[in-house]
């Protein structure tokens, strides 16, 4: 039953950069760190990252089953890979998730999950790692579900799944253009329905006028895999899908966490990852149970 099972997610470190990854389409054979255990009442997932003065600083949805809601976390890592500090950095009214952490002309943005709030909310950092502000300038209205920014062919590329109706959150992929990060941005409409590869999982990575996208594999259980999609080039003024379906990324088999994974993120020199495991006890159904609770 439902009620008796549970996600849980474990994010790592791949030692190995993200163009080797795709190069291979897989992580065999890849030394990894993992990010430490937030022992039964909460994870650490949706892991995105970036260097800066020899450090890496890992930025992670937290998820506390007592609360049934996200923040933001912030790992810092020297360059041994020893964490040296673990602190939340952002928190809203509502859940947040897939803290997508980039940079752009001298600024370090992160753009969230937060689709219960109904919009999708940039924020640039004031102090980072640990202070960060809202984009007022930055409008796109709909509440979209682990949005992916690209700056590609000179304009900008947004990746993203709609929060509405609920059977669209792990099958549904829509694109939308803007020639600024803050907008106006041109929404291209469904690019492709396939619960198998549609919902984006990480950074996409670029080759030539290529795009892949990591996308997940939501087929037999939601966050079961990830896969690519190969994007080329646009016709009619959509990009073009090379090949049908998005290629299988193949993974290890890991003993602990063995059901899946979604998100894959480039960081520089390493990759970050999180891998599933499938709980299975009265622990499952007693948070369930409560999270009906703090709904009412």
């Amino acid at each position: 039953m439902k009620l008796f099972k549970m996600d849980y997610w474990r994010s790592a470190i791949l030692h190995a950069p993200f163009e080797q990854i795709i190069r291979q389409n897989g992580l065999d054979d890849i030394e990894m760190t993992f990010l430490p255990s937030c022992g039964n009442d909460g994870f650490l997932a949706d892991p995105f990252g970036l260097w800066r003065d020899g450090k890496l600083y890992v930025f992670a949805e937290y998820y506390d089953y007592h609360q049934s809601k996200g923040v933001i976390d912030v790992l810092i890592y020297d360059e041994t890979f020893t964490l040296l500090e673990h602190r939340t950095v952002l928190k809203e009214d509502w859940h947040l998730s897939y803290p997508y952490v980039f940079q752009h002309e001298g600024v370090t943005y992160m753009l969230p999950e937060g689709y219960k709030s109904d919009r999708l909310t940039l924020y640039k950092a004031r102090s980072f790692p640990y202070e960060w502000e809202k984009v007022s300038s930055f409008v796109f209205p709909i509440g979209a579900i682990d949005a992916t920014p690209l700056y590609h062919a000179g304009r900008w590329w947004l990746f993203w799944t709609p929060p509405e109706p609920k059977t669209c959150r792990q099958s549904t992929l829509h694109i939308a253009l803007a020639e600024e990060l803050t907008g106006p941005w041109c929404d291209l409409g469904r690019f492709l329905i396939d619960k198998s590869g549609a919902r984006p999982g990480g950074t996409p990575f670029v080759e030539g006028g290529d795009v892949f996208l990591p996308v997940q594999d939501c087929s037999v259980t939601y966050g079961g895999g990830l896969r690519f999609l190969h994007l080329s080039g646009f016709e009619k003024g959509r990009p073009v899908l090379c090949g049908g379906e998005a290629v299988p990324l193949h993974t290890p088999t890991l003993k602990d966490y063995p059901d899946g994974m979604h998100t894959l993120s480039a960081a520089g020199k390493v990759t970050l990852v999180d891998f599933k495991k499938i709980r299975h006890g009265l622990r499952p159904a007693f948070f369930k149970l409560k999270k009906e609770l703090l709904k009412k």
